[in-house]
């Protein structure tokens, strides 16, 4: 049971070599339709022939499919639209003075016969792992490693809303087993916000609550979690726990709002039809629900509907 079966394939364009490129997001993986050996250009890449840009993209996604700062850059509901543009990369890339700098300079150190790693420079991204960058100074590579981050998350927002929705999906989903309890009471702040940022929208909808009046913390105990409506009118006030799952099997599959009910917890996911445990009010228990997908919604996110309430 995986939480990316409550959802379709999507699909999204890379310019590559001359042209453009289809890359498509299926069963949680990445795949290059136009690449059907990919696994032969990546050696070849690695001997220092051409690397074609659908695959470099294919490695940059793997890189952040459990990189917190998906997060903090991608949507928080359908109607946040991230949009970037392949212009936009390129003219990010262009214009990277600081980088080409550094690169020249470590390059010259590394030709010069005085090439050796520099102790306590931290680590960088294997893309960044040639010897001219490993002739960093801590300081410069700190820059470098910075810039790659900022480039590669444009990017990935760059494929589009529908692969923002389940790149972030995947990064959730990496993070809500039972084995990584330890690292998230550790960042307790960011899944926090991480939860209230896309929580609030579903809820808002659900209540016709003001956003800024929801607040949800992590859930770490058995069960779906908590939640909890104060006060009236305008001084309403909502208050959740929810594991941080539900951002991967309810959120990122457009589950969070169906037919009135809010979802807080899908028990067996499928497309086109899923099982959920879902709230009809605040107050009340969760029931089990059936939903069936309707035609697509915004972001290429499934439009659900309940089919059956048990």
């Amino acid at each position: 049971m995986n939480w990316y079966d409550s959802l379709p394939a999507a699909d999204a364009t890379v310019p590559c070599g001359s042209g453009t490129h289809a890359v498509r997001w299926e069963a949680g993986q990445l795949m290059l339709p136009s690449h059907p050996d990919a696994e032969a250009e990546l050696v070849l890449g690695a001997l220092g022939g051409d690397k074609p840009a659908c695959v470099k993209m294919a490695e940059t996604w793997t890189r952040h499919t459990a990189d917190l700062a998906v997060l903090t850059t991608g949507p928080r509901c359908a109607a946040d639209e991230v949009s970037v543009g392949w212009d936009e990369v390129a003219k990010q890339r262009a214009n990277l003075p600081p980088l080409s700098q550094a690169m020249r300079a470590a390059r010259l150190r590394a030709t010069s016969g005085r090439f050796r790693p520099v102790q306590g420079a931290p680590a960088v991204p294997a893309a960044l792992g040639s010897p001219a960058t490993l002739a960093m100074d801590p300081g410069m590579a700190e820059t470098v490693r910075r810039q790659q981050q900022r480039i590669e998350m444009i990017e990935l927002l760059a494929l589009g809303a529908a692969l923002q929705f389940r790149l972030s999906g995947a990064v959730c989903a990496a993070w809500a087993g039972p084995d990584k309890a330890d690292e998230r009471r550790a960042r307790r702040p960011a899944f926090a916000a991480a939860l209230t940022g896309r929580f609030a929208p579903a809820a808002a909808e659900w209540l016709g609550i003001d956003p800024d009046a929801i607040t949800v913390v992590p859930h770490e105990t058995p069960g779906w979690g908590a939640m909890e409506l104060t006060g009236t009118g305008a001084g309403r006030r909502l208050r959740a726990a929810l594991p941080v799952g539900w951002l991967a099997d309810v959120w990122a599959c457009g589950l969070a709002v169906v037919s009135g009910h809010l979802v807080v917890a899908v028990e067996q996911p499928g497309y086109p039809r899923a099982s959920v445990l879902a709230l009809p009010a605040p107050d009340a228990e969760p029931v089990p629900v059936d939903a069936d997908a309707t035609d697509d919604g915004p972001a290429d996110l499934p439009a659900w509907k309940i089919a059956h309430q048990g």
